[in-house]
């Protein structure tokens, strides 16, 4: 399994990335989160609601990053407001999602030889 920061730097600098994230935009223009209370802002990201390196393989951070059911079209302050409000970006947060890292990696090392 790839690292989950490479693995999800890599879906992000995709084609098929790029592709999606421009449909979801041109199927919904406007802010998610402000259209739910009658506004009308110009969306300009694309929100994954399920992080993308939740998935515990790369087939699930694949899924997770093309479903259109997991996308919301937001404006930037939305965007940064989530993030805010989640925690993803606090010290805390990283550190916390580099202890899984070293877990999984670990578990692996420990994980028997199936060749032998």
């Amino acid at each position: 399994m790839t690292h989950h920061s490479k693995l999800y730097q890599r879906l992000m600098n995709s084609r098929e990335w790029r592709e999606t994230r421009t449909s979801k935009l041109q199927r919904n223009p406007l802010c998610e989160e402000h259209y739910k209370v009658g506004k009308y802002v110009a969306a300009s990201v694309v929100h994954h609601i399920i992080e993308v390196e939740s998935g515990r393989t790369e087939q699930e951070c694949r899924r997770l990053c093309f479903d259109p059911n997991n996308l919301e079209s937001l404006c930037r302050e939305c965007h940064a407001e989530i993030h805010r409000a989640r925690g993803y970006h606090t010290m805390a947060a990283h550190q916390q999602r580099a202890r899984e890292r070293l877990k999984q990696w670990v578990s692996r090392l420990r994980a028997p030889d199936a060749s032998g």
